[in-house]
C-alpha cells in the first residue's frame, strides 16, 4: 500500500456503474463475479436494489440511474441520487481509488467535471483511447468528451496524452495532429494555430510530429494523437467497424478446417483489434481516475475495463497524472 494513504478504506476500491448502459445489471454482475482481480482491490457495485440480493459483491444500493436518452446536465441535477452521481461522489470522497460507467458519456463527462473538478490549468478533460498500430499502441484524445473545441484545448490534449505516456515509460513521446492532411494549413482554424503553436513551442515534453492522416495513424509513427471529441469519436468508432469487419470475415469466408489451422493467429488479431479487449476510454484531466466504457461493450469487455481501473488505482495514476501535469508548461485561457 502506498505512503501517506488518506483513504478511509483499507485495500484498494474500484466502483462499478451497472445502470445506464445496454447490458442487464444482471449480466454484468455475473461476469464481474468471476473476474480475477489484483491482490487487494475489491469491487463497488452501484445500482438499484431489486439487483442487490445475488450481487456476490459490495454493493451500494440507489434509488435510480441516468438513461443514454437523459440530458446530461439536467439529469445531474435532477438524479442526485443515480448510481452515476454516487459513485461520482464517493470517489470525490476517496471512499474509491477509481470508478467505471458505461452509461450516459455526457453525464459522466460532466459529472466528473463538476463533482471531481479540473486539473489544475485543465480547462476541458478529454477521453483517452488507446489503439492498436503496426509498432505501439498510439494514444488518441479526445475521443468524445469535447465536441468543440479551441487551440487552447488540443495543446492541452497534446500534454494530457504526452503525461500518460511518461506514465508508461515513454521519455519523449511523439505527438501529432489529426487532420485532413500533413500541410501546415490543413483544417480547421484551431487545428492550425495549434499546429503552430506545438510546432514553436520551446523545450516541450514531447516530440511534435505534425499534421497526420487517418491512414497514417496506424503505423505507428505517433505516441499521442490529438483530435476534437467529434472527429476523434468517428475516428475511433470507424477503426473498430473496420476491425470487426475483417474478424467477421475470416470467420465466414474460410473454411472450418482452414479456420482451425491459423486459430491461435485469429486469437492474436482479436486481441489486437477487437474494442472488447481494450480497457475502455479513460478520462484525462479530472481529480480522479475515471474509465468510460462503450454502452455496447460485451460483459467481458466491461470486466476488461474493471481490471484496466483496478491497475491504474494500484499505480495511483491520478496522483501521478498531476505530478507529471505540474511538471508541464501551463496554458490557460486567454
Amino acid at each position: 500500500m502506498r505512503k501517506n494513504r488518506v483513504l478511509s478504506h483499507v485495500g484498494y476500491r474500484v466502483g462499478v456503474d451497472l445502470m445506464g448502459n445496454e447490458n442487464s445489471p444482471e449480466a454484468l454482475l455475473a461476469i464481474l463475479r468471476v473476474t480475477k482481480l489484483p491482490v487487494g482491490v475489491e469491487l463497488v457495485a452501484f445500482g438499484l436494489p431489486e439487483f442487490e440480493k445475488n450481487a456476490g459483491i459490495s454493493y451500494v444500493a440507489v434509488k435510480e440511474f441516468i438513461s443514454p436518452e437523459d440530458h446530461p446536465l439536467i439529469s445531474l441535477r435532477q438524479k442526485r441520487e443515480s448510481s452515476l452521481s454516487v459513485g461520482l461522489r464517493q470517489l470525490k470522497a476517496k471512499k474509491l481509488d477509481a470508478f467505471v460507467s458505461a452509461g450516459n458519456t455526457g453525464a459522466l463527462v460532466s459529472g466528473a467535471k463538476m463533482i471531481l473538478g479540473n486539473l489544475p490549468g485543465i480547462l476541458r478533460p478529454a477521453l483517452l483511447a488507446r489503439m492498436p498500430t503496426k509498432k505501439q499502441p498510439v494514444v488518441v484524445l479526445d475521443v468524445g468528451a469535447v465536441v468543440q473545441v479551441r487551440a487552447t484545448h488540443l495543446i492541452q490534449f497534446a500534454l494530457l496524452g504526452t503525461a500518460y505516456c511518461k506514465i508508461q515509460g515513454i521519455e519523449k513521446p511523439t505527438v501529432g495532429l489529426l487532420n485532413i492532411g500533413s500541410e501546415p494549413l490543413k483544417g480547421t482554424s484551431e487545428l492550425r494555430e495549434a499546429y503552430q503553436f506545438l510546432k514553436n513551442m520551446k523545450n516541450p515534453p514531447f516530440h511534435f510530429a505534425g499534421n497526420i492522416e487517418g491512414k497514417s495513424v496506424f503505423d505507428g509513427n505517433v505516441d499521442v494523437l490529438i483530435a476534437d471529441g467529434f472527429t476523434g469519436n468517428i475516428f475511433l468508432k470507424t477503426a473498430e467497424g473496420i476491425a470487426s469487419l475483417i474478424l467477421d470475415r475470416f470467420g465466414t469466408i474460410l473454411p472450418r478446417t482452414e479456420f482451425q489451422k491459423i486459430h491461435p493467429q485469429i486469437e492474436d488479431l482479436q486481441r489486437n483489434l477487437h474494442y472488447a479487449e481494450y480497457p475502455g476510454a479513460l478520462l484525462v484531466g479530472v481529480q480522479g481516475t475515471v474509465i468510460k466504457c462503450h454502452g455496447y461493450s460485451t460483459p467481458q469487455g466491461f470486466a476488461n475495463a474493471v481490471l484496466g481501473a483496478a491497475e491504474l488505482a494500484l499505480r495511483d495514476f491520478s496522483q501521478q497524472l498531476k505530478i507529471q501535469m505540474d511538471k508541464s508548461v501551463r496554458f490557460r485561457s486567454d
